[in-house]
This record gives structure tokens, C-alpha cells and sequence, in this order.
């Protein structure tokens, strides 16, 4: 609904209405509605090239929350024609899959895609093949019509441990590469590089293009709450937006559930207008609500009977520090942070024991290293823990929001 049809709530009833249809537009699933999709229009534009080049395939990869299955079930959407029909058919792999169950769920799945969409006589396949080989798998998508633009999605390919699925999976790419069959597949996964999502099966990444999603900039996650401003009759506070995108540290994850919380508390107290008592209401029940991983890793992470040992602060120093796009930053960026934390001047060697710490199996891994010393580079193990260390440093009055 347009914001200019959208009446003004009048009585509880209405305004019950509008507080859960804000919670359903602020939804932390995959987005798989075009219109609220936002940014990603260079990675969007890269997917279909390859989807529309028959010698070519596609990989995205990157951190954990920073939008990837949403950007697989949507690219597509953006292609209109009239010509041809897109049917893309998404599974999702898990540790359990080898070669024919992961393969047996992809061409279920297009199967039913294809009758969903009325396009089961031009998408004629079978899902019993067997065996369920390259060559089989091959022989089954030249079947498929040449006015069907054929997609297939696996996502989550980083849980597959079955490496004679990965090799086929690799080869299968290659084969449909070299024979130019219509059908594109896009491999999904939490990677830091393309060499983390295929290992050994790097040969055929002449075949793939590779897509590393990073973490949204401030403009993006903006446009992921002002897509659905324009679906209700509210507006939000600068200050609160301001809040939602620097708490959200690029993840359009924790967008979607701060900005759920506060549109939902306002509408619950009958106001149009989001402000930042409704930003603080949600960050409490995003960390009521958090997995329970999240808080036990923290408490691990942070936990010391010394009094002055200030591992949440530092923590929370990390949290704050100045980052690239895939969320590594230096010592160095934490000086600023923990000082004003503190309250007073830092030097290395205040948290350097810390660092090391946080790095071990003793407080859980919280964070990660790379680079040679000197030259050391940290990131959240979990970038998910990044925001929710945030917001409890904010709970827990250790810092404000400027």
C-alpha cells in the first residue's frame, strides 16, 4: 500500500494493524520482494551478466548477515523480458549432502518451480536420474527449452564437507561451461575469499564470475529503512535513523531488526514518528532476543575475576573501531575508541594482552587475525557479535551514540 492510501490509524484496532504490518516489512529473512531491496545495483548487474552468458557461472561469497541469499533471491527479479522466462530454482546445502542428494534437491526443486509457474511442459526434466552423474545432470538441462532462462541457486555451499560433492559440483560447472548449456549455477557462501568456498577446485574459476559482497555503506542501509517508510504512514527522527546505521556496523541484518522493534513500539503507543527512546526500546529486545550463542560467547569473551581487567571494554573498543569493508581493523583504531571509553589516554600496550586474548580458545575465538606482526589485522569471528557487542556496550552504559 502507498503511503498516500494509507488512512490514518483511528482506532486501537488500526493501530494494531499498522504495528504488525511494521514488523512484517522490517521481516530479518531474505528479502525476496524487488521493491525493498536496497543497493547492491553493481553486484546485481555482474549476476546477470553471467546468468545471460552461457560459458559462465557465478560465486558470491562473503561474511555472515551481509545480505547474500537475498541478493540471490532477488537479481533475477530485476531482469524483465518478455522473450524469455526466468526459473530459478534456490536449495540450501548442508553438511549432510553429498553429490546426489545436493543434485536430487536442485532438480526437485526447479521441478517445482516450473510447475508453480506454469512452465512444466518447457522445463522437462526428470529427478530420478540415476546415477546422478555429471554427464547425466548435463544431458538433463539440454532438455530444458531455449526460451528458459534456467537458475540455479545452492546456497550455503560453505556447509558442504563432502569433498566428492564439491570436486562434481566443480566439475558439473566446467562440463555445462564447455558445452554452453542454458543453465547458470550460483554457488552462496560465508567465505572470506573464493579459495575458502572451492579449495582444491580452483581450476574452474575461469568459469565463475566471483562476487565478494561486503558490508553495506551508510547510504545503502539508509535506503533499507526509506524503502519502507514509503509503505507507511511514518517517518523516523534523523537522530534514531542515525543510530539504526551506526549500530548496524554494515550489516542490514541488525537494520531490519532494530528498525522492527522501534517502528513496532511507536505504532504500539500510537505515534507516527520514530525517535530514539524507540531506537533504545529495540536495542533491548534484540539483545533479549539474540541467540543464545551470542550472549554465551560474550560472556566468555569478557568474563575475568580481576576488577580492573577490562575486557568489555576493550571488546567494545573493537567494536567501534574504524574498519575496512570486510570488517578488519588495526590496533591502532582502537586507541580512539577505548580512550573515550576510558576516559583517559591509551597507549598499546593497555590492551595488547587483550588482543591476544581474544584471539585464543581460553575467551572463544571472538576475534580473528591476520597479517604478520606489525602488520596484524583483527575482525569479529562472527561479524553478527560486532553489533551485539555494540548495543550492550550501550545497554550497559559504557557508550553513547553520538
Amino acid at each position: 500500500m502507498d503511503i498516500a492510501e494509507y488512512p490514518t490509524p483511528q482506532t486501537d484496532s488500526d493501530w494494531q494493524i499498522l504495528a504488525f504490518e511494521t514488523r512484517d516489512l522490517f521481516s530479518a529473512g531474505p528479502i525476496d520482494e524487488e521493491p525493498l531491496f536496497a543497493g547492491r545495483q553493481a553486484q546485481i548487474v555482474s549476476l546477470l551478466d553471467a546468468t545471460l552468458d552461457r560459458s559462465r557461472h557465478a560465486i558470491l561469497f562473503g561474511e555472515r548477515g551481509v545480505g547474500k541469499t537475498s541478493l540471490a533471491d532477488i537479481f533475477w527479479k530485476k531482469y524483465a523480458t518478455t522473450l524469455k522466462s526466468i526459473v530459478a530454482a534456490r536449495v540450501q546445502a548442508d553438511p549432510s549432502d553429498g553429490f546426489d542428494t545436493l543434485w536430487t534437491k536442485v532438480l526437485e526443486e526447479l521441478q517445482a518451480t516450473a510447475i508453480a509457474k506454469g512452465l512444466s511442459e518447457k522445463v522437462r526434466i526428470n529427478a530420478d536420474i540415476f546415477p546422478t552423474s555429471v554427464d547425466n545432470l548435463r544431458r538433463e538441462f539440454t532438455k530444458i527449452n531455449a526460451d528458459i532462462i534456467p537458475i540455479i541457486i545452492i546456497d550455503e555451499f560453505d556447509k558442504v564437507d563432502d569433498e566428492d560433492a564439491k570436486n562434481l559440483t566443480a566439475n558439473l560447472i566446467k562440463s555445462l561451461s564447455d558445452y554452453g548449456v542454458n543453465a547458470t549455477i550460483l554457488l552462496v557462501g560465508v567465505a572470506e575469499d573464493v579459495g575458502d568456498l572451492l579449495a582444491a577446485h580452483k581450476s574452474i574459476t575461469r568459469n565463475l564470475t566471483q562476487i565478494k559482497l561486503e558490508r553495506m555503506s551508510a547510504k545503502e542501509l539508509r535506503e533499507v529503512i526509506e524503502l519502507r517508510l514509503k509503505r507507511l504512514p511514518m517517518t523516523i527522527t534523523d537522530n534514531a535513523s542515525n543510530a539504526i546505521v551506526q549500530i548496524s556496523k554494515g550489516l542490514p541484518y541488525y537494520v531490519l531488526a532494530l528498525g522492527r522493534h522501534a517502528f513496532f513500539h511507536a505504532a504500539s503507543e500510537h505515534r507516527l514518528e520514530v525517535n530514539e527512546k524507540d531506537v533504545d526500546h529495540a536495542m533491548e529486545k534484540v539483545v533479549n532476543e539474540s541467540e543464545q550463542s551470542f550472549y554465551d560467547e560474550y560472556r566468555r569473551a569478557t568474563e575475568s575475576n580481576q576488577s580492573d581487567a577490562k575486557f568489555k571494554q576493550v571488546l567494545l573498543a573493537c567494536a567501534l573501531a574504524r574498519a575496512d569493508d570486510s570488517g578488519f581493523f588495526t590496533p591502532n583504531s582502537i586507541v580512539d575508541p577505548l580512550g573515550k571509553i576510558l576516559g583517559k589516554t591509551i597507549v598499546h600496550a593497555s590492551f595488547q594482552r587483550h588482543l591476544s586474548e581474544f584471539i585464543s580458545e581460553h575467551r572463544g575465538c571472538v576475534l580473528m587475525r591476520r597479517g604478520r606482526e606489525r602488520n596484524y589485522r583483527f575482525r569479529f569471528t562472527d561479524p553478527m557479535m560486532q553489533p551485539y557487542v555494540l548495543i550492550k556496550g550501550i545497554r550497559d552504559g559504557m557508550y553513547q551514540v553520538e
